[in-house]
């Protein structure tokens, strides 16, 4: 059973998935394990360097090496325990004590750095890099404000420490001291920013996958339910509503699984108005209402959008065309195909086609539908338009702008 989390950390802690936060938490155990062998490795060389070598490596040894290996002792156990408690349950590392001993250890290591050797200039600071993951721990358990002052607050323990016990003859400069702690709280303030937007990041992904559970429940049972109903029953009315009820739920699933996590949802309108397929769906909509007929819309996956007079022109120019299909060609289906132009891709191409009587090219005339209501809405947007008819199987119009 997971331990309960503290009011501070609910209140402060970016809420992300446990999956990702396990694996930001594996990540920096071995971000630490890594960083302690190195820097134990570094003082070893120094000890050895300084205090036992007779060599021109030799010079001023370091002051305090017992100290020094007590410390990395510390940071040792503070690893090894952290490791410990997430075989155990990962969420122990966020408990509130378990990050303020590793903050202490990493905060001792930089304030006894300069007393520990004893002299200025030595390869790196006993915790080097260490102490990042402290910062980062504090940015998962309590948020981005309190990784940076937790960073701002080990930079400043280094200075201390350089204020009391570094040389006074020394050519030491303050400006690196200065540098850790502005580096340690931009680490802090970015390691919490990335958790936030992992966290924003977690949660459309939560709703786009539960988005996608409803559709394709309501794609396998009731869309497919309605869709029977109008098939077998001889009911008009009953026909009617199964078949409006058919529309507003594919129209309903269509907007959600294009709306994002944190954005209100605009109204269809205006998603008609610059989003050719939805504009072409609300068509289509439309013409099945009128007509009683079925109208498919598909779209190809990188149709791209034009501007939204291009768009109002077509979609008024698919609907003429539907309303010549029902009205003088009978039909019962029409398709309604739009992707991207095969010389252009920022050009669209959208066709037309139903199972209606169509007609003889070479005998019948264009009517005043075609020629003003489709032909002219699209010459206005600098498109042409292209019509084949086929007596007995249909007609197809194609646009292309």
């Amino acid at each position: 059973m997971n331990p309960p989390m503290s009011a501070f950390q609910r209140l402060q802690a970016p809420r992300i998935s446990p999956p990702t936060r396990q694996g930001l938490q594996r990540a920096m155990l071995l971000f630490r394990w890594l960083n302690w062998f190195w820097i134990s490795a570094i003082f070893a060389w120094e000890v050895y360097a300084h205090n036992i070598a007779e060599s021109e490596f030799s010079g001023e040894p370091v002051a305090h090496p017992f100290a020094g290996v007590a410390l990395l002792v510390a940071a040792l156990a503070i690893t090894a325990g952290l490791t410990e408690l997430y075989q155990r349950d990962p969420l122990h590392l966020l408990r509130p004590p378990v990050v303020i001993a590793e903050i202490l250890v990493a905060a001792s290591m930089l304030f006894a750095d300069e007393w520990v050797y004893g002299f200025a200039l030595h390869s790196q600071t006993l915790p080097s890099m260490w102490v990042i993951a402290a910062v980062v721990a504090t940015a998962l358990a309590a948020g981005q404000t309190s990784a940076m002052i937790t960073g701002i607050g080990l930079g400043v323990s280094r200075y201390v420490g350089w204020l009391l016990f570094a040389e006074r003859n020394s050519d030491a400069s303050s400006v690196s001291r200065l540098t850790t702690i502005v580096l340690l709280g931009m680490t802090g303030w970015v390691a919490g920013y990335v958790l936030n937007k992992l966290e924003e990041a977690d949660r459309s992904i939560s709703i786009y996958r539960a988005r996608e559970e409803v559709g394709r429940t309501l794609h396998d049972g009731v869309l497919q339910t309605l869709a029977v109903i109008q098939r077998r029953s001889k009911d008009n009315q009953l026909v009617e509503l199964a078949r409006s009820q058919e529309l507003e739920l594919r129209e309903y699933l269509f907007d959600v699984s294009n709306q994002t996590a944190t954005a209100p949802a605009p109204s269809g309108a205006a998603i008609a108005e610059t989003d050719l397929a939805a504009g072409l769906r609300a068509t289509a909509r439309k013409a099945e209402q009128r007509y009683q007929l079925r109208v498919q819309v598909v779209t190809a996956p990188d149709l791209q959008n034009p501007e939204p007079p291009v768009i109002a022109a077509i979609c008024g120019a698919v609907s003429e065309a539907i309303t010549n299909a029902a009205k003088h060609g009978e039909a019962s289906n029409v398709t309604v195909y739009a992707e991207p132009a095969n010389d252009d891709e920022d050009q669209v191409e959208v066709s037309v086609k139903d199972n209606g009587s169509g007609f003889d090219e070479r005998t019948v005339s264009k009517g005043q539908g075609l020629t003003n209501s489709i032909e002219r809405r699209i010459t206005e947007v600098g498109g042409t338009t292209r019509i084949f008819g086929r007596p007995g199987r249909g007609t197809e119009i194609r646009i292309q702008t």
